[in-house]
């Protein structure tokens, strides 16, 4: 369902690049602005201003620009740099307003609220909608991690979400990224552009052309509640999970974060109450159709090997294992999240600090996995399926 495995493997293998080539740690906090002249593949000259957080020793860089957006640029791909000693200033929310409507196609409009900038091309309502139910989720999700102990906080910008009328319209804009997967992804998480792309879940555009006076927030709202808009619903919020994780301390993008961990995270916050506009109770709640799943594997014998899951991301990318994956991640993470708060804390704050852009080694995610709780992998397994037995 998510597909932030779309945008989630790249910085990995430039990782492998870049390690053979720089020091495996960030640099320095006080860094100098740079501005690029940069020619990527198919694209004209253009100019980058912003800060290296990874440099590698022939001048490849990654580099953070004030939009938020991380943009990884090999040495061959830089074509003119000069360096100063300013700061990188975030862009202010007039100032992103005015480059996302530059870059946009025609048409698109801004919806702005507390914490996100929704850039659109269908109605309105359906803008305010999804800031509404991103708000709600982002309010909750940072109070929980609070809760928690976590070093969290409001992310410093405000988050950009693109909402296009229909699939085709979205289809067209994010191809480049999803390439051929385009028609099955309703919408994803971009790791480098740091914003969510997703299409009008309701069809609200053509469905306002016929009948004027339909199109309500309270259209919306009974439209999704319904049973079979529950895994769209369920999509777009695991999207805006990750980029909240991505923004506000919990998580860091560009370090080898593991699938099942980043994953089931975001899958246990997938189920929202659409029946409230004010609060957000669904945090902790039995994910249902990720449950289900992962019983029905589990009599069927088709659950995978804890040390594999830790270790094996490509169970969450490959079509053939990714769904069921998911469901395992879940329970994983939903046993874990319920059963030791405190070291799941502790673990999520040891991946965040890990160095830019390097895999882990073999046998480096087990190690750590056991030191945070604790080295008999058998008996935690053994909680952990005596934990599954009594959910109902």
């Amino acid at each position: 369902m998510a597909t932030i495995s779309s945008t989630f493997r790249w910085p990995l293998a430039f990782g492998v690049l870049l390690a053979t080539l720089v020091a495996s740690s960030p640099l320095p906090s006080a860094q100098a602005l740079e501005r690029l002249t940069v020619a990527l593949p198919d694209q004209p000259p253009k100019q980058l201003v912003g800060e290296a957080i990874v440099e590698a020793r022939d001048g490849g860089m990654l580099l953070k620009t004030a939009d938020g957006a991380i943009h990884r640029l090999p040495a061959a791909t830089i074509r003119n740099r000069k360096t100063d000693s300013e700061k990188l200033v975030p862009l202010t929310r007039e100032e992103l307003t005015k480059q996302l409507l530059a870059e946009l196609p025609p048409g698109f409009r801004i919806h702005d609220s507390k914490n996100y900038i929704v850039c659109y091309n269908t109605t309105r309502t359906y803008a305010e909608w999804t800031s509404s139910l991103l708000e709600r989720l982002q309010k909750a999700f940072i109070a929980y991690w609070k809760k928690q102990k976590s070093p969290v906080e409001t992310p410093e910008q405000p988050l950009v979400v693109l909402v296009f009328a229909d699939q085709a319209s979205y289809a067209d804009y994010a191809k480049k990224d999803l390439g051929s997967s385009v028609s099955n992804i309703i919408g994803y998480y971009n790791l480098e552009t740091n914003r969510i792309m997703m299409y009008d879940l309701t069809g609200m555009q053509a469905f306002r052309q016929n009948s004027g006076d339909r199109g309500s927030l309270h259209d919306i709202s009974q439209l999704l509640s319904q049973p079979q808009a529950e895994p769209l619903v369920a999509t777009i919020v695991h999207e805006a999970t990750h980029q909240i994780a991505f923004n506000c301390g919990l998580q860091t993008r560009m370090v080898a974060n593991p699938y099942w961990l980043t994953e089931g995270m975001a899958t246990f916050f997938e189920t929202p109450n659409l029946s409230s506009s004010r609060s957000w109770s669904g945090i902790g709640n039995v994910n249902y159709s990720r449950f289900d799943l992962f019983r029905d594997n589990y009599s069927a014998g088709k659950i995978v090997p804890l040390e594999r899951m830790l270790s094996d991301d490509k169970l969450f990318t490959t079509p053939e294992t990714a769904v069921d994956s998911y469901a395992q991640a879940w329970a994983w993470n939903y046993f874990l999240i319920q059963t030791r708060p405190k070291e799941y804390a502790g673990y999520l704050k040891m991946i965040a600090e890990k160095p830019l852009l390097l895999e882990d080694k073999k046998g480096q995610r087990v190690r750590e996995f056991r030191q945070h709780f604790g080295d008999d992998l058998a008996e935690l397994e053994d909680a952990f399926y005596r934990k599954m037995d009594r959910v109902k």
